[in-house]
């Protein structure tokens, strides 16, 4: 027997705390990662909630550019003429340009959303005459501006019910 009744010869154990705090580390790691993930796409083409109803052919009312971003596989339809100053550090270079009454075809309409972001970029994704897939950001959220394919006099913002 130890000359001192009182004295340990096993390690500490560790309290009831340090235990439930790994548990709750682990648990709040894995929500994480699962609420990072969740994220989505909901289609629109359909909905009402945009003044167009897919699929659609309709035909470009003012120049538009055909361009290249970043890494991306489909091409981005844009305004054009733009203001280039920025686009190469955007990693955004024109592929053609696309006149006037030029003729395209609307095959999709969506919205992204996240947890982290809520309802995020609307786009509308189409085929150009020659067969060139493009996607047109139309909006975020709950607005949009006006697409090459609508008329003069559109307002630069408009409110639509996709975001609520």
């Amino acid at each position: 027997m130890p000359a001192d009744p009182f004295s340990r010869t096993c390690p500490p154990r560790p309290g009831p705390g340090a235990a439930g705090l790994r548990r709750l580390a682990w648990t709040l790691s894995a929500g994480t990662v699962w609420l990072a993930g969740c994220q989505g796409t909901d289609d629109l083409s359909r909905s009402g909630c945009l003044p167009l109803r897919v699929p659609a052919a309709v035909m470009l009312q003012r120049e538009t550019g055909l361009y290249r971003v970043g890494d991306a596989e489909t091409p981005v339809l844009s305004d054009h003429p733009r203001d280039t100053r920025n686009d190469a550090f955007h990693r955004r270079s024109l592929l053609r340009t696309v006149p006037p009454g030029t003729r395209v075809t609307i095959d999709r309409l969506t919205q992204r959303w996240g947890f982290d972001s809520g309802k995020g970029r609307i786009s509308a994704f189409g085929t150009l005459p020659s067969g060139e897939r493009f996607e047109y950001g139309w909006g975020v959220g709950t607005v949009i501006g006006p697409a090459p394919w609508e008329g003069p006099g559109m307002p630069n913002q408009r409110t639509v019910r996709c975001g609520d």
